[in-house]
């Protein structure tokens, strides 16, 4: 009979000669995922041959997953499940790239509820069945062969040791690349890390690097020695206090920068002539073709995202819980109501929850709004968001901070030819078909964009309140452009434009000029034509450019003022969370009558995304007109609670009305 020791013994023996075969196995699954990632069989194997290091690595990463499954009797099954989890991440990653630019990062797997929503704009009805056929038959088959697998000997003690060991060793390794630069530790360009850097190696890191890293000099007096001259200067009396309003378009830029494309007319006329009267210049954004939550994070609080983690979207998190320095809370001191404004579904990055975290008052989204046309994917039209605009500045006494985000230009983009297009384009290859296709379409939908900012313009041009308009492209489109086809070479430039109806004696500081700016200095940028300086990120970026020897301070301060000590608040974080109305005219129940075996439900500012529940169950809901809803067959009881909600989706309630017991 074995003693004990040699029982355990030839089960690390056994142990090891596992985790050798989950390391050669790791090495082909990254080859497979390296040309998925690359929609080439020669590409992934000719980065795997050029990049041993990063390959081995990559394996060992892998590996410290896989070694998970010694713990279990059936870690064959575990093993299994490791590897469907993993495959299917590397498709997610290969179907991502087809749809955007930017790819998979451990970031997106938290919005995946959005995702839900917007399914049906990248998928069609076959391609959902065959997912979800696909989905069932996979978890069927890991069932029916983890059922028939039969239970190994299982050592505890000897699995900790070789995990511990696994991941102690990965850290070191990777400890030492960072330290020697063997392995790169920023991504200031995603799709660029992936593409240098492999997708284990840059998804792993993406999902163990968030938030802020703690600066190595960080303390109280490093951020009085940093702060202090800015801190010592006094907010600014600000006599005129205008309306503000941000509007970020959807993937819009001066399409004049694509080379070699010609236009049958200018697609984006009325931002060619604002380009050229107005003070504008070209806008550094953080992503491409995507991350529009990203660059909105830039622009309405000040911060960069290249401090964050690789790919990293705070929306999701740490504004899932801390409020944040913002332009909105700035201008709260100074008396504004502040609305932000989206054509599309409120939960999307999470927004609804979010925006009470900026200081928003108000958030009015795709469920509140009237009369919204669609285009042939499924994306609200941009011209709503007038009437939505107009409703804000209209609805307040204080002036106006608006802050208004377009979708309308928003991908995939079709690869087939449009009939009979308004605008057609011409010169691309004829083998790049599919491509030209989808780009004539986006020209199309941002020729309709650009005619809403002439109506908007028109509109405030006549509108008897002092206003003043900031408009700029939140990323480049999704049409897959290489540095070479863009003029200036830049893919993560758009622009920016500053509008105004002043009188021309008021608008002195808003005379025409020129000036490139970087998205986090947008805000401080304006603020300061208007003799504005609210804020600490808004005295620090009008004092210092960020170029240079102030990289190091502005880092501090972001890490101060979201995950340290706030020593430049005092110690306190002076930012409480706002009580967000939803809906600038939100929606509210008056009665409740019961006619021929229906029940029709009387109120205000009712719309398709309204949904009356009857002692919290959902009912079926005919949405009628603004003020009507109807229940048909159905009458209520005596006694029964009955409110109406704005539904997001089938189950997330945006805001719901007071209740009323209904009586017979």
């Amino acid at each position: 009979m074995k003693s004990l020791f040699q029982i355990k013994k030839e089960v690390l023996k056994i142990y090891m000669e596992k985790i050798a075969q989950y390391y050669l196995f790791s090495l082909v699954l990254i080859l497979v995922t390296e040309m998925l990632a690359r929609h080439s069989v020669i590409k992934g194997a000719s980065f795997v041959w050029d990049h041993p290091f990063l390959i081995l690595y990559s394996a060992l990463i892998l590996t410290c997953v896989y070694s998970i499954a010694l713990f279990f009797r059936k870690r064959e099954l575990v093993w299994m499940l490791i590897t469907v989890v993993f495959l299917t991440l590397g498709i997610c990653n290969c179907i991502l790239l087809f749809y955007r630019i930017t790819p998979l990062a451990a970031t997106d797997i938290s919005l995946i509820s959005s995702v839900f929503g917007i399914m049906t704009v990248y998928l069609n009805v076959w391609q959902i069945i065959l997912l979800v056929a696909t989905v069932i038959l996979v978890l069927s088959g890991v069932i029916y062969y983890g059922s028939k697998m039969k239970k190994q000997e299982c050592s505890i003690p000897a699995a900790a040791i070789i995990t511990l060991g696994l991941f102690l060793l990965s850290g070191v390794i990777m400890n030492l690349g960072d330290e020697t630069g063997a392995l790169q530790t920023e991504f200031a360009n995603l799709p660029d890390a992936y593409e240098d850097n492999g997708y284990v190696y840059c998804f792993t890191r993406s999902l163990i690097d968030r938030g802020i890293e703690k600066p190595e000099t960080y303390s109280e007096e490093t951020v009085e020695d940093i702060f202090g001259s800015i801190r010592g200067q006094d907010d600014k009396e600000v006599e005129q206090k205008p309306n503000i309003i941000f509007l970020q378009i959807e993937s819009f830029f001066d399409l004049a920068r694509v080379k070699d494309v010609t236009y049958t007319e200018d697609p984006v006329p009325i931002w060619s002539s604002l380009l050229e009267s107005c003070p504008s210049g070209a806008l550094t954004v953080p992503s491409i073709g995507a991350g529009t939550a990203n660059t909105e994070f830039e622009v309405l609080t000040g911060m960069s995202l290249d401090y964050f983690g690789a790919g990293e979207y705070p929306y999701k998190t740490v504004l899932q819980e801390e409020t944040c320095e913002s332009a909105a809370y700035n201008l709260k001191k100074l008396g504004y109501r502040t609305t932000a404004i989206h054509n599309n579904t409120g939960t999307f990055y999470d927004r609804n929850l979010v925006f009470a975290n900026l200081g928003f008052d108000c958030f009015d989204c795709e469920e509140y709004m009237q009369g919204i046309t669609y285009n042939s994917l499924g994306w609200a039209k941009d011209k709503i968001l007038t009437q939505q605009i107009m409703g804000a500045l209209n609805s307040s006494e204080e002036p106006d901070f608006v802050y208004t985000i377009s979708v309308q230009p928003h991908g995939k983009y079709p690869k087939e030819p449009m009939e009979n297009p308004h605008i057609k384009v011409t010169g691309f290859s004829p083998e790049d078909e599919g491509r030209a296709a989808g780009y004539e379409y986006y020209v199309n939908e941002a020729h309709e964009t650009d005619a809403f900012l002439g109506l908007l313009v028109s509109t405030l041009n006549a509108f008897d309140e002092p206003t003043v308009v900031v408009m700029y492209g939140d990323h480049l489109p999704n049409i897959d452009m290489s540095e070479e086809e863009i003029s200036d070479g830049n893919l993560f430039q758009t622009e920016y434009v500053i509008w105004s109806n002043l009188a021309q004696k008021e608008a002195n500081t808003l005379k025409n000029t020129k000036k490139d700016l970087y998205a986090y200095q947008l805000y401080s940028y304006v603020f300061g034509r208007l003799g504005m300086n609210q804020g600490v990120l808004t005295k620090f970026h009008q004092k210092y450019s960020i170029e240079g020897t102030h990289e190091e301070e502005f880092a501090t301060l972001q890490y101060d003022m979201l995950y340290g000590d706030r020593e430049v608040y005092g110690g306190v974080n002076p930012y409480a969370k706002t009580e967000i109305q939803m809906g600038i005219y939100p929606i509210s129940l008056k009665e409740v009558d019961a006619v021929g075996g229906s029940i029709y439900v009387h109120g205000d500012n009712f719309t398709e995304f309204s949904k009356v529940f009857i002692d919290d169950k959902e009912q079926e809901t005919t949405y009628l007109n603004k003020n009507t809803l109807m229940v048909p067959s159905e009458e209520p009881e005596d006694g029964e609670r009955i409110y109406v909600a704005q539904m997001a989706g089938r189950s997330e309630q945006l805001s719901r009305t007071e209740e009323i017991i209904y009586v017979e």
